[in-house]
């Protein structure tokens, strides 16, 4: 009797610090930019830099191809995409790690090809695109995976910062599209940008306050891919006015993202040997600069700074239920 003691006491030691390393992961203490980065022939890995380009560390050092990356709003997870349980390439699903890393895990049980996520205000859902390639729909699914409702056709989603809304781009590939917003509590969504007609717009993303909008566009209906080059990055006010152009035409800049002040932009830009950096831009200067080099293509991912963000606050009941649950 006293050994079965001794092996449930270990049990439950072992499932304690197995849920509370899950439950306390531990969020930045600093500014962190998540991105994905690939060398020549490579495929792509995730990493973390300071926000002047310093110190970047590999958090995915694996042959799978890891993209898309996004800061819970604790800063506490990365939610990213992969396709490392599957041998064809692009074959993305949605996983979770903490900021240096580690317990990399699956959101959901069954396979699909999801990717280009974002996470709720308050943590406890996320928003992404699944679908084969040229008929991506919007989901919306609580964290745990455990439900998933389909609400909308497009792709590349982004909540809002007071969790009501979800700009997403609507349009089939290759084709004009424009940008809508979906109202996150009755899936009703409408036109946004541009206002008249569809034309090349894509990569939208809020602002900090969720007053402002912005977004990659070449205005004209339709493209050809030499076009590319000329895509430039605007923002406009959520009441649809106040149309600016932040990044000139002739650079192919697109993943505009915010800063967690509102005061710069980062976003992707083709540089002098045509490789893809990571640039800043600031508001204030309206200068930017290069935060990436050397032979490689880097993608944004997301911008964290515990300044700005949600409190992080331990989740004590997560481990009393379990232990009610051990107890029965």
């Amino acid at each position: 009797m006293k050994n079965k003691h001794v092996i449930f006491s270990t049990f439950i030691f072992a499932l304690f610090s197995a849920t509370a390393f899950a439950v306390f992961a531990k969020a930045p203490t600093t500014s962190k930019i998540v991105f994905a980065t690939r060398g020549v022939g490579e495929n792509r890995d995730i990493y973390l830099m300071n926000p002047d380009g310093s110190e970047q560390v590999n958090l995915t050092n694996h042959r799978a191809d890891d993209i898309s990356p996004v800061w819970s709003p604790t800063g506490e997870h990365i939610l990213f995409a992969s396709d490392r349980e599957h041998k064809t390439w692009g074959t993305w699903d949605l996983y979770l790690m903490d900021p240096d890393g580690s317990n990399i895990r699956r959101v959901f049980d069954k396979w699909e090809r999801r990717k280009n996520a974002t996470w709720s205000p308050d943590g406890k859902r996320i928003a992404y695109d699944s679908g084969e390639p040229g008929s991506r729909s919007i989901y919306i699914s609580t964290i745990d995976g455990k439900t998933e409702e389909r609400v909308a056709i497009g792709c590349c989603p982004v909540w809002s910062s007071d969790g009501t809304e979800i700009a997403f781009v609507e349009g089939a590939i290759r084709k004009p599209k424009r940008i809508s917003l979906l109202n996150s509590q009755t899936h009703r969504h409408k036109f946004f940008f541009p206002p008249k007609r569809a034309s090349w717009v894509r990569y939208p993303t809020w602002s900090p306050l969720g007053d402002k909008l912005a977004f990659t566009w070449i205005d004209r209906a339709e493209l050809q891919r030499e076009d590319i080059v000329l895509e430039a990055i605007y923002i406009v006010n959520r009441d649809g006015t106040g149309l600016q152009q932040i990044i000139e035409e002739g650079r192919a800049a697109i993943d505009p993202l915010w800063s967690p002040s509102g005061s710069e932009l980062l976003y992707g830009a083709i540089d002098a040997n045509r490789d893809r950096q990571i640039y800043k831009f600031s508001f204030g200067s309206g200068e930017s600069v290069q935060l990436t080099d050397g032979e490689s293509w880097s993608y944004l991912g997301d911008w964290f700074d515990p300044a700005y963000a949600l409190p992080v606050s331990p989740q004590p009941h997560l481990l009393t239920t379990t232990w009610g649950d051990l107890k029965k």
